[in-house]
Parts: C-alpha cells; structure tokens; sequence
C-alpha cells in the first residue's frame, strides 16, 4: 500500500522473536483529514477484538458535515501502558506531531496516563456512561438510576444545577457509600459536559462518534477476519466512506437550503456552512420562537428579564430556563 501511495504510513513494533506486536497505520485521505480537523480525537478500543485476541484501535475525528472520519487505526496485542504509548506516538509521528486540543476516551487510568504523557497539553474528556451498567447493575432500581444519572450528567446547564442534581441522585439511591460513585464525583471535571463546555469538543461529548466508526465497519471485517483480509477490507470499508463525503460536498456546494427567515445572519450562514451545519443553525433559529419572558423588572438603574423556554409535549405546556 505505501508503493501504491508514499503518503500510506505504517509503523509495525516486534517482539525479540521478530513477531508481531502491534500494528498502526494510516491512509493518505486521513492524514490530510487532520490538517482541516486537528481539534478533537475520539479513541476507544472496546469495539472488536481479532482472532489474534490483537484489539482493534481506531482514532475518530469529525469533519465539516459534523460525519465522522478515520484518522488512523492500530492492532495492539495487549493495552497496556507501554502498547498504548507506543500506538499515541506512532500516530503522533504520522499526522506531524500535530497533537489534538482534546481527547474524548472511556475511563481508564492507563490511557490517562498515557495522555499525559503523549499529549501533555491536550484536555482529556472521559466517556463514564459504558461503565454504569458493569457498576451499578446489581441494583434492584438499576433503570430507573440510570435514566436519572443521564439526566444529571447531560442536563445541567452549569456546575451549581450538577451539584444540586448530584446531591438529590445520591439521596435518593441511598449511594452515599458507592467507591466508584464517590471517585467519579472527585473527578467530575473530567467527564461532566458542565465543567467542559467552555471548550470546542466539536460535539463529541462522548465516544458516541467510535461507536457510530464501529458500526461502519460492520460488514466489512469481524473478530474472525484474518490480517491480510483485515486490511483488504478495511481499504473498501473507507473508500466506501470517502463516495459518501463526496456526496454530501457536492450537494452542499451546489444546492441551497432557504432561509427560514429574513435576519442576514441566518443568510451568512447558510452562504459559509455546510447543510449539516446549516440545519443545526436553523433549528436555533426555530428555537427562538419558543421563548417566553416573564418576570420582567426595571428600576433606576437596572433592567432584568427572565427568558425560558416554551415547548409543549404530552398536552403539557411546559417552561424552563
């Protein structure tokens, strides 16, 4: 593959025996790829493992079109500190030493410390949701505490609404003695969006965008697939991925989605972003339709308003800040 293209780059590490330990590598389309999109990485290695027992590593970015991108991938035959290291400086070396701003991976002391050590000035996102169902299962009111951990998590819009909600989910549960609760909370400025927000994440608030990568290759390759069908497929998996990219760049550039109004910001926007993008906007803009002011207040010196949020759903009208 490297004489078909020069800029095919892979890194094999061997054993004293000459065999084969871990495997990294990446295409030219994904090098160039980090160049336009070098703001967040997603990497996850809980997806497949080989008949090799060797784990399937990708790295997953996210383009333009908010679709996700491949920006390399590894065989490793074990995860431990050293293989990972040796994986995050392989792929360091390949896109320039270009390392990302931040980081979204599953909790794993390893791979923080591996971070640290490969990407010192990178913010590390951990993704806790997989790990709720292997510790708190054994609860008879397991549904229902999951569902009201989500909420906590992905509803509170700042730190005192977390710690507020935190507070109400421990009592309610009786979790006050949990150990992997009590050491989620001491770092929650790790995963908890509140506490991150002020940073670009670029919507990859957690390793959903691994799992969606995952799915792609569904198809393509399983635990069972043999290395040299591994890459074969692997190399249709992605040419199959880039025909898609195609597409949508072409029907962003040569079609146009109106504007659902006259303010010229939407109008800039829908001349500079992509119809992925644009949509998002558009949907803040419907949005706007739906706040309510109450509560307003003016004195000498000051004039305040509270805008909330009107939506209606069961037959219920609701409100919220």
């Amino acid at each position: 593959m490297r004489e078909l293209n020069l800029q095919f780059y892979f890194d094999i590490d061997l054993d004293d025996d000459n065999r084969i330990r871990h495997v990294f590598w990446a295409d030219a389309r994904s090098r160039v790829a980090w160049d336009s999109f070098a703001d967040v990485l997603c990497f996850d290695t809980t997806y497949l493992t080989n008949k090799y027992d060797m784990p399937f590593a990708p790295f997953i970015g996210v383009n333009h079109h908010g679709q996700s991108i491949l920006l390399g991938c590894g065989l490793l035959s074990s995860e431990d500190t050293d293989a990972s290291v040796w994986l995050f400086e392989s792929w360091l070396c390949c896109m320039s030493h270009r390392p990302p701003q931040g980081i979204v991976t599953y909790q794993c002391r390893a791979i923080k410390n591996v971070v640290e050590v490969v990407f010192p000035k990178a913010r590390c996102l951990w993704h806790i949701m997989k790990k709720i169902s292997e510790n708190l299962h054994g609860y008879t009111q397991y549904k229902d505490m999951k569902r009201y951990l989500k909420f906590v998590v992905y509803e509170s819009t700042n730190v005192d609404v977390f710690m507020s909600s935190w507070g109400n989910f421990i009592s309610e549960y009786q979790l006050c003695n949990n150990v992997w609760l009590n050491k989620l909370f001491e770092e929650r400025a790790r995963w908890v969006p509140c506490y991150l927000k002020r940073f670009f994440w670029a919507d990859m608030f957690t390793t959903q965008r691994s799992e969606s990568m995952n799915a792609f290759f569904d198809g393509y390759i399983n635990s069972m697939t043999c290395l040299q069908q591994f890459v074969h497929q692997f190399d249709n998996a992605l040419q199959h991925k880039a025909e898609l990219v195609c597409e949508v760049d072409f029907a962003s550039l040569n079609k146009v989605i109106p504007c659902s109004s006259q303010s010229t910001i939407e109008r800039r926007f829908q001349v500079e972003y992509t119809h992925a993008k644009f949509n998002e906007v558009q949907a803040e803009f419907r949005g706007k339709m739906n706040c309510a002011v109450n509560n307003f207040f003016v004195d000498r010196h000051t004039c305040r308003f509270n805008v909330m949020e009107e939506s209606f759903r069961d037959g219920q009208t609701n409100h919220s800040n």
